[in-house]
């Protein structure tokens, strides 16, 4: 355990620093120029990941339709580390996000939109969203609605793939998996303490948690772009999506952390 404590404490270290080091360039790019703002922001998240002790390891290409809507399940906060250090898009997400410690200023620093997710906001938050798919801007977006444990895929819901639809918008599922420690197959009743899904557990202790381990393996599977104009419905769309995840979550599950390193 001292070992542990002592690995925490040099990655919180490591944050501290770049936090230090990286944070007035951020804000300064931000207000003289947001887009290069953005591309520093990718590095900035990658450092913090870094710091955590997350690799990434990505399967697949990127869509580079100009705009592209990503949706991935969703486990962590870190997964916004891990998806924003190289997808070059807008992170969608609920109004809690923003009162996050950390990662709620990260993800509003990279120009997350905040949407509210309550029945009687749907209409409101796809018009949003459709405002900035006008502009071009691809988005990313967890259909979940809110963390899983980890070992699976909660149902997607289709409410807002109605932009897709609509825009004629290419869709490109991706898996993110929390699926080695230090290059071993994680046991599943770490993937769950990987995820943070409990209200009982604020997120600092979390992180605090987490930086104690060795170097966790985060796989990212990106599936084959769909076409929207393929699909009659927005619930088709939806499914189409949840299958190419879920697929790949088992995927990754089923197969040595070697071969994806290879």
């Amino acid at each position: 355990m001292p070992r542990a404590y002592g690995l925490a404490l040099w990655r919180f270290f490591l944050i501290i620093l770049v936090f230090i080091g990286f944070t007035p360039l951020y804000w300064l790019l931000l207000k003289v120029n947001q887009p290069l703002g953005f591309r520093f922001g990718r590095f900035y998240l990658s450092t913090w990941r870094r710091c955590i002790g997350h690799q990434l390891i990505i399967k697949g290409t990127l869509s580079k339709a100009k705009p592209t809507l990503y949706v991935s399940n969703h486990s962590t906060y870190v997964d916004i580390l891990v998806l924003g250090t190289f997808i070059p898009a807008r992170f969608v997400a609920k109004l809690e996000v923003a009162e996050w410690p950390i990662m709620g200023w990260l993800a509003t620093n990279q120009g997350t939109i905040y949407i509210d997710r309550s029945r009687n906001a749907i209409s409101e938050g796809t018009d949003k969203l459709t405002e900035f798919i006008d502009k071009g801007e691809s988005l990313i977006l967890f259909p979940e609605g809110t963390t899983s444990d980890g070992c699976r895929i909660l149902p997607f819901g289709s409410s807002f793939f109605d932009v897709a639809i609509k825009k004629n918008v290419v869709v490109q599922p991706i898996t993110v998996t929390y699926a080695g420690w230090d290059r071993l197959p994680m046991p599943r009743f770490m993937r769950k303490i990987c995820g943070w899904f409990s209200p009982d557990v604020d997120l600092l202790s979390h992180l605090w948690f987490i930086a104690q381990w060795g170097t966790v393996q985060v796989i990212v599977t990106l599936h084959t772009p769909l076409k929207a104009s393929e699909f009659a419905s927005r619930k088709e769309l939806s499914q189409a999506s949840f299958q190419a995840v879920q697929e790949g979550l088992l995927d990754a599950f089923s197969k040595p952390i070697s071969e994806y390193m290879s």
